[in-house]
């Protein structure tokens, strides 16, 4: 039986085209991925290679910040006197990015105007017990005194006046009373009628209350005569107790004047410390909210903070050299760690890849730059941290 092929000629070449082609694909596939894979697994060689420097060095992500970080400066408390719950700002004073000094005024809240009319009441009433003080001190007018010795010379010439008239009643009742006596003994005898007898009786009554009278004038003048001397004197006299009562009287008022200025102050919204202003949270008209009224950082002195992986912080000290570099300025950053941290806690500096974890528990190294006027305005930027090996340096600018 003679042999029939089971293709034509042309329909095997056509095959055998066909699965050369797809053998080339399928061999620059497998050379594609040996190429281009990653290199999740380190060679023999690698593994056994021994650790050198640059691989004791520690990699992290940080932030930067200003020395002591970022300042939210809020309103003052409240007292009780001032009444400052939801305290509105009346005028800011600062803008943004200005360089202020320690105790400069920032804003002022709307408080201000009552209580500044309340400090100038108060101390217009200190000014007033000053001037009473003085005044007890001093002691009376020169001119009430003159006045009151003038009572005292007036009193002590009424004195003898009363007293001579005295002297001349007395006199009158002594010669009345002698004719009464003789009188009687005549009407006894019958030598005067009993109308003489009753004159002689009536000129004596008239005398003796006369008497009584010129008595009570002596009297009377000598209490007045001690009353204008005791006067005299106590206006003339600086009592201690007037001192001290005047003296007390100063003391309050000053007291109500220096709480009067503790309130008003605590109307003005100062910066804490010299620094730089990051942003202002809340304008005029505005109540202050949680995030205070402004943002302040000494900028003179940044810092980054860098989260170590928890796993290699036992390789960081302070003194270790450290290199910074980022996409917000050009070149690399030196400086040196300056204090690292006594808490793990999760990372908040995140990077920008994918596959990198994110729940990180790391430790926050501060750092302290050489140089912080280039960055000076970056607060909070992401940077990556090379930190020099214990023994080692990193390779600087």
């Amino acid at each position: 039986m003679k042999y029939k092929p089971l293709m034509k000629p042309t329909g095997a070449r056509t095959v055998l085209i066909g699965s050369a082609i797809a053998l080339a694909f399928t061999g620059f596939g497998i050379f594609s991925y040996s190429i281009f894979r990653p290199n999740s697994q380190p060679s023999s060689a690698q593994t056994s290679a021994p650790p050198t420097n640059a691989t004791d060095a520690v990699s992290a992500l940080g932030r930067l910040e200003p020395e002591g970080g970022v300042i939210k400066v809020s309103a003052p408390t409240a007292s009780a006197a001032g009444g400052f719950g939801g305290s509105r700002v009346e005028r800011v004073l600062v803008k943004e990015g200005a360089k202020v000094k320690a105790n400069q005024p920032l804003a002022v809240l709307d408080t201000y105007q009552t209580l500044l009319a309340s400090a100038m009441q108060a101390e217009a009433q200190v000014k007033e017990a000053e001037s009473r003080l003085a005044q007890v001190q001093a002691g009376a007018k020169q001119g009430d005194i003159n006045a009151q010795r003038a009572t005292v010379l007036r009193t002590q010439a009424e004195l003898p006046k009363a007293e001579a008239e005295f002297f001349k009643v007395e006199a009158e009742y002594q010669k009345a009373k002698r004719d009464y006596d003789r009188f009687t003994k005549l009407f006894k005898e019958g030598a005067v009628n009993e109308l003489e007898m009753s004159n002689r009786k009536l000129a004596l009554d008239t005398t003796e209350k006369q008497l009584q009278q010129a008595a009570q004038a002596v009297q009377q003048a000598k209490l007045e005569l001690e009353g204008a001397r005791q006067t005299l004197s106590s206006v003339a006299e600086v009592r201690p107790t007037d001192v001290q009562q005047a003296q007390a009287g100063v003391q309050v008022a000053l007291a109500n004047f220096n709480r009067a200025k503790a309130d008003l102050d605590k109307a003005i919204v100062r910066a804490p410390v010299d620094g730089q202003i990051l942003k202002i949270h809340t304008d005029p008209g505005e109540v202050v909210g949680n995030e205070g009224v402004v943002d302040l950082g000494r900028t003179n002195q940044m810092y980054v903070v860098a989260e170590v992986d928890e796993n290699s912080i036992n390789k960081v000290r302070p003194g270790q050299r450290a290199k910074m570099t980022g996409f917000a300025f050009p070149g690399e950053m030196m400086g040196t760690v300056d204090r690292v941290g006594l808490q793990i806690r999760k990372n908040e500096v995140l990077n920008t890849d994918p596959v990198d974890r994110t729940d990180t528990r790391v430790v926050e190294v501060r750092i302290r730059l050489d140089n912080s006027e280039p960055i000076a305005g970056l607060t909070n930027l992401q940077v990556r941290v090379v930190i020099a090996p214990l023994h080692g340096n990193v390779t600087e600018p």
